[in-house]
């Protein structure tokens, strides 16, 4: 067996080929996945705050032009049969790992920008604030994004958002929509709590810390009224009145997430994204 080694090692290629058949065997940690079960409607509720009921309401459509409902159905790039171990930095490049050492360890990866479409949900709805300004946070109460712990742990909801104020990009954790903590965790990258910054050419990594923030702190707070809300901790985007902000949404697997092995495999879960507005003027 070591001579066998020793000739693969010989060329890069059949290193690598090695260290794939390896992962597969012995540990195939970077090869869980997640299906999709079905994919629901996005939502908005009602507007609170400062804003008379009746007049004003924040507003979602598929399509910049409208029209603008309470719901929409999520239009998406590709339907894909299930979510593959991605990990980005801000949603502009992703990478993907083809090989890691005996240990379970990745060691390298590739580009993975052509593959997004594929093993992501990705799409794109507009919020719309009719008649007054706002501030949006999502709703807990109608945000679905599956109960499955060890999915909601490996997974995270991407969104890049357009508005007058210009374009922000958000990565959120989802621990917080489910019981995570019985989640099993394996180490697969050198580091804890990173994501892939990018590679070097020859397919090295470069991490730094995980950005994601926690998905929690930009919920809507109740209000006395079962339609009343006010406004969270953190807001998704602020809205002149009128205004039709873009928002392009990713839901994905971040593959150097602990909790990102095989465990997840074979997953079901859907999406409902549920947005709620908070009247600033």
């Amino acid at each position: 067996m070591d001579t066998e080694v020793r000739q693969l090692k010989q060329s890069f290629g059949k290193a690598v080929l090695w260290i794939l058949f390896l992962l597969v065997v012995a540990t195939g940690t970077t090869y869980a996945w997640f299906t999709l079960s079905g994919l629901a409607s996005t939502n908005v509720t009602p507007m609170a705050g400062t804003i008379s009921k009746g007049s004003s309401a924040l507003l979602i459509s598929s399509n910049q032009t409208g029209p603008f409902e309470k719901t929409c159905e999520l239009v998406l790039d590709a339907n894909p049969e299930s979510l593959k171990p991605l990990s980005t930095p801000d949603l502009e490049h992703f990478y993907r790992s083809i090989a890691q050492n005996k240990e379970g360890i990745t060691v390298l990866y590739e580009n993975a920008d052509n593959r997004v479409k594929q093993e992501a949900v990705h799409g794109i709805v507009y919020l719309k604030c009719e008649n007054a300004d706002c501030d949006v946070y999502f709703n807990r109460e109608e945000l679905n994004l599956g109960s499955d712990a060890q999915a909601l742990a490996a997974m995270r909801l991407g969104m890049k958002i357009t508005s007058h104020s210009g374009t922000e990009t958000f990565l959120w954790k989802l621990d917080e929509l489910g019981l995570t903590g019985s989640a099993q965790s394996v180490q697969t990258i050198s580091r804890t709590n990173a994501v892939l910054s990018s590679i070097s050419q020859s397919g090295q990594p470069v991490y730094i810390d995980d950005p994601a923030k926690n998905i929690g702190d930009y919920m809507i707070r109740a209000g006395s009224g079962s339609d009343e809300f006010s406004a969270g901790n953190q807001k998704v985007v602020s809205l002149n009145a009128d205004e039709v902000a873009k928002v392009e949404f990713w839901l994905y697997l971040e593959g150097c997430d602990e909790q990102c092995s095989n465990p997840v495999q074979n997953r079901n879960s859907e999406i409902k994204l549920a947005f709620a507005g908070v009247g600033t003027k």
